[in-house]
């Protein structure tokens, strides 16, 4: 029966996920570039060289380390990552979450800055 048969041209259409690649841009993995999380205690660790920013919950240390280097041109030591929870939040009665936020505390090497547009 030809009207069943498959034609070759459908099967190499689909191809498994694992074949297809995904180039990540700089600003993908980091979420917030122009402005890193700005809070006083990320303020204060900018004085000791180690800066705070919000990435995707995918994100690893790999792909930040590259990715803070690509874009400030800065020499990464160490990284340490953050994730806080999901929080539990009620509007008019209506039960929702919060999303998680993971942050990245990035150290540089000694001499080096990343301007941060404050002060």
């Amino acid at each position: 029966m030809a009207l069943f048969a498959k034609k070759q041209s459908d099967q190499k259409e689909k191809q498994s996920p694992s074949s297809v690649t995904h180039a990540i841009q700089p600003h993908a993995v980091i979420l917030q570039v122009q402005r890193p999380h700005l809070t006083e205690k990320a303020l204060k660790l900018s004085e000791k060289n180690q800066y705070v920013f919000r990435v995707d919950n995918a994100a690893s240390k790999n792909e930040i380390k590259k990715q803070i280097k690509k874009l400030y041109h800065v020499d990464v030591l160490k990284v340490r990552v953050i994730v806080g929870e999901e929080k539990q939040r009620r509007l008019r009665g209506i039960a929702s979450t919060k999303s998680l936020v993971k942050k990245m505390i990035v150290t540089i090497k000694e001499g080096q800055k990343i301007d941060l547009g404050v002060r």
